[in-house]
């Protein structure tokens, strides 16, 4: 199975029957999944359909749930967990816990701390998802599940999301809406494999109990559990400020050293440029000694108006200067200046 570049995955997870099906069509807003309510499993094979949430494609994922009675089912359900982290290991992962009388099933936890361990899970791109809760529930019921939740997975849960029983076809668009705002609020995480689930069907019963005694203990010492999320909350913001810090920094140093090229390539362009200019001056000197033209013997030209000038050298009879022309037949039928017609020019263009 090949790496898909396309999107960002949204990976639903949970056991079979807690809504998984249901909850992909409503975060896709139609009916594409398959669900019922049936005592087996519904989803057997990992599926997906690809739908845009605020301009973002995302691959919203339906897959089998992973605790079962029959070890070689879990085997299966394994390996479709594993399809989807392949495809889409860049992802936001929901994961979906039911309730038995509003407590947190003990199974659940079970089966999220067995793929947490393969494949973990970071807490900014992971959505944990209660569903099938009562509306009418009491008021500091999500509070204090959340505080369960977090001292049964041991992490600060900063993406929590409580989903009431659906009982009218009008409830969806506002679950829909509240499941859209929760997943584009977690920041999608590459995660990787880091070993097999190790889950077998023969050890869920005593995994089980382990986790009821748990929670047993978590509600007689609510006050001691609700300082250990507190902690955990104050370790997460903590480590979330000097990711920050450290992110800053390396763009900082990115920046510092895009200007120091930058400044590096003007340098040595500037050195290549005044190179080029010192090789012209020197070349300069190195030319053949011109000797400067002696500007005496050069005159002005005549003006339009003094065509008929010419210049003539002085003689005993007349000084240097422009004078004007007249034909004379004595001159081999050229003209000439006539001896006794020599007129000086005193245009002012010969001044």
């Amino acid at each position: 199975m090949t790496t898909s570049n396309n999107g960002i995955g949204a990976i639903i997870l949970g056991n079979s029957g807690v809504g998984k099906s249901f909850l992909g069509n409503v975060i896709l807003g139609r009916e594409t999944f398959k669900h019922q309510y049936r005592p087996t499993a519904v989803t057997l094979k990992t599926e997906y359909q690809e739908s845009p949430i605020n301009g973002q494609a995302y691959a919203i994922y339906n897959i089998p749930g992973l605790i079962e009675n029959d070890q070689e089912r879990v085997e299966l359900n394994k390996r479709e967990i594993d399809i989807a982290f392949r495809q889409h290991p860049n992802a936001v992962v929901l994961y979906v816990f039911s309730t038995n009388h509003g407590r947190i099933k003990n199974e659940d936890v079970v089966a999220f701390n067995a793929i947490n361990a393969a494949y973990p899970l970071s807490q900014k791109s992971l959505v944990v998802v209660i569903n099938g809760l009562d509306p009418e529930r009491s008021g500091d019921y999500d509070a204090e599940t959340t505080t369960v939740l977090s001292s049964l997975l041991k992490m600060y849960l900063p993406h929590v999301c409580f989903v009431n029983h659906i009982r009218q076809p009008s409830e969806k668009e506002p679950l829909r809406q509240q499941l859209l705002k929760i997943i584009t609020d977690a920041v999608p995480t590459t995660h990787h494999k880091e070993r097999e689930i190790n889950l077998n069907s023969a050890e869920i019963s005593k995994l089980t109990k382990i986790i009821e005694e748990f929670q047993i203990q978590i509600e007689e010492d609510r006050e001691k559990y609700q300082m250990q999320v507190e902690n955990l909350k104050k370790e997460f913001e903590e480590k979330e400020r000097r990711q920050k810090v450290e992110q800053q920094e390396k763009e900082q140093k990115k920046f510092q050293g895009e200007i120091e090229m930058q400044l590096k390539r003007l340098q040595n362009e500037t050195e290549a440029q005044l190179k080029r200019l010192q090789s012209e001056i020197e070349k300069l000197k190195v030319a053949p000694h011109v000797a400067p033209v002696d500007m005496t013997n050069y005159r002005k030209k005549p003006c339009g108006n003094c065509l008929s000038c010419h210049y003539l050298g002085g003689s005993p009879t007349a000084s240097a200067g422009y004078y004007h022309l007249v034909y004379g037949a004595g001159y081999g039928g050229t003209y000439g200046v006539h001896p006794s017609a020599v007129v000086v020019c005193n245009c002012s263009c010969h001044q």
